[in-house]
């Protein structure tokens, strides 16, 4: 079984048998500029966050990457972070815990297959996507991106998809992209912390719900969970 918990935004954890994935933590409120001040605070808790065996980070800004939230969990569990070389050179970590990744590279750690999957976000110096297998079942996620022809490559059993529409795709072509990868399931993410990516994601399940795909959408509030198997 397959558990995932979303903590708000892009911030999940991926649960496998044995094996606790963070992907794109970010837990901070507050900015010094207000239009990032989050809506809606992340619900994350310290006992959320225990036994981590991966922290992977999509690309280096803030509402990805919260490096002293990841430089505490990693020094404390010995997780493996997995990102781009530079955002790896930011963290004041051992060089043991620190494994860069590329676009089309694949990697194994503690028994887990991470794929960096190219995405398009200008605004980011090196930005990534994740497919991430472990035991047979593959999790997708895209970071922060536009839709791209990768997507035509993957066929995971779970999407994470942005929807917010400002500086990633929003809900059509978010759409267009489970309709190209036709996972099983699919969670909007990257959507409602900010005002400037308020989108209801009742449109994204709704035009799914009512398409010929027979994948299934999920919306998890900030602090829910799905399981699959």
């Amino acid at each position: 079984m397959v558990c995932v918990q979303y903590f708000g935004h892009s911030f999940f954890k991926v649960a496998f048998p044995g094996r606790n994935i963070l992907i794109d933590p970010y837990i901070a409120s507050e900015k010094k500029d207000p239009a990032f001040n989050r809506l809606v605070e992340c619900k994350a808790k310290p006992s959320d966050l225990r036994d981590i065996a991966l922290i992977l980070v999509s690309h280096e800004h803030f509402d990805h990457f919260d490096k002293q939230l990841i430089e505490s969990i990693a020094s404390r569990d010995n997780s493996c972070v997995v990102a781009s070389e530079p955002i790896l050179q930011e963290l004041k970590l051992s060089s043991r815990f620190l494994h860069p990744i590329k676009m089309h590279q694949s990697i194994n750690l503690r028994g887990v297959e991470i794929r960096g999957i190219p995405a398009h976000h200008p605004q980011a110096f090196y930005p990534l996507g994740f497919l991430v297998t472990y035991d047979g079942k593959s999790v997708f996620h895209s970071g922060d991106t536009d839709l791209i022809d990768d997507f035509s490559e993957l066929k995971p059993d779970l999407a994470m998809l942005p929807i917010g529409g400002t500086y990633t795709m929003d809900c059509v072509d978010a759409i267009r992209a489970v309709k190209t990868m036709k996972p099983k399931y699919a969670i909007p993410m990257h959507y409602g912390t900010f005002k400037s990516i308020e989108q209801d994601p009742r449109e994204f399940s709704q035009k799914i719900e009512k398409s010929i795909l027979k994948t299934k959408p999920v919306i998890l509030k900030p602090g829910q969970k799905f399981s699959f198997t």
